[in-house]
C-alpha cells in the first residue's frame, strides 16, 4: 500500500499495481527527459498532447521512487501489455495526485473548511 504522507501513489497498471512517487530527483530525470518542466507536462496531457516516450519517461522514475528497481525496457513492457489508454491514466493520476496541493493538506490534517 502507498504510504501518501511520504506522497506514495498507487498507480494501476493493468491487473498490477505499484507505489510510485515524484521524488526530487524523479522529477529532474523526467523535466531533463521530456524537456518541460513537471507542471507544463502535467497541463500538456490535460490537454491530450503526449507521447508514448513521455509515459516510460515519467512511469520509470516515479516507479523507482515508489521503490521498485525497475528499468525503462520493463516499463515498456508493461506499457505494451496494458496499452497507451491505461498506462496515460496512470501518469495522470500520478500527476494529478503527486502534484496537489489539496491532497496534501488533507493528509497532513490542516484542510481548512
Amino acid at each position: 500500500m502507498a504510504n501518501p504522507m511520504k506522497s506514495q501513489v498507487e498507480i494501476q497498471l493493468g491487473n498490477k499495481s505499484y507505489k510510485a512517487r515524484l521524488t526530487v530527483d524523479a522529477i529532474i530525470q523526467i523535466e531533463e527527459a521530456v524537456g518541460c518542466g513537471i507542471i507544463k507536462l502535467a497541463t500538456k496531457m490535460s490537454e491530450a498532447d503526449i507521447r508514448m516516450i513521455d509515459i516510460i519517461h515519467v512511469l520509470t522514475p516515479a516507479i523507482r521512487g515508489g521503490g521498485k528497481n525497475i528499468q525503462a525496457d520493463d516499463v515498456k513492457k508493461i506499457v505494451g501489455d496494458v496499452g497507451i489508454v491505461a498506462a496515460a491514466q496512470a501518469v495522470a493520476e500520478l500527476l494529478t495526485k503527486s502534484l496537489s496541493v489539496e491532497d496534501k493538506e488533507e493528509i497532513a490534517g490542516k484542510k481548512k473548511e
